[in-house]
């Protein structure tokens, strides 16, 4: 009865460590991960066309990589849209904000196609991106 009582012990007490080396093994796995892992969007609509890639850095700022093309530049107001194309950056709960953008009818060169590379500090995690037309 001693032996079994003992033998069940530890074996109880071996499969508890193993339970909670289970328990933590993904934790501690899948920080990384997330904390790395890049938003992408690419779409196209009848007022313009891009793509788009929100990689989140060690710093806590977003590296925004891509393109976005105005598919109905115009000379200015209303001609044909007088609006910009342009990606809205999704932040979840804290709404999001309006991300790059070209605006040919108000540049002097209205180059319709803008490709951007920067970093910014989001108000939150970036948790997507969907092209939009704004009015400028």
């Amino acid at each position: 009865m001693r032996r079994s009582a003992r033998t069940l012990a530890l074996t109880g007490a071996t499969a508890a460590v193993g339970a909670l080396a289970l328990l933590s093994a993904p934790t501690a796995q899948a920080a990384p991960a997330a904390a790395s892992t890049c938003v992408t969007a690419a779409d196209t609509k009848s007022y313009g066309r891009g793509e788009i890639s929100l990689c989140p850095q060690s710093d806590g700022t977003t590296r925004v990589t891509g393109w976005v093309e105005d598919l109905l530049p115009g000379g200015g107001w209303g001609k044909p849209d007088g609006r910009c194309a342009g990606w809205w950056i999704e932040m979840g709960a804290k709404g999001g904000k309006i991300g790059p953008l070209v605006c040919p009818h108000f540049t002097s060169t209205h180059e319709a196609t803008y490709t951007f590379d920067y970093t910014f500090k989001p108000e939150a995690p970036v948790t997507g991106a969907r092209l939009n037309a704004f009015t400028a």
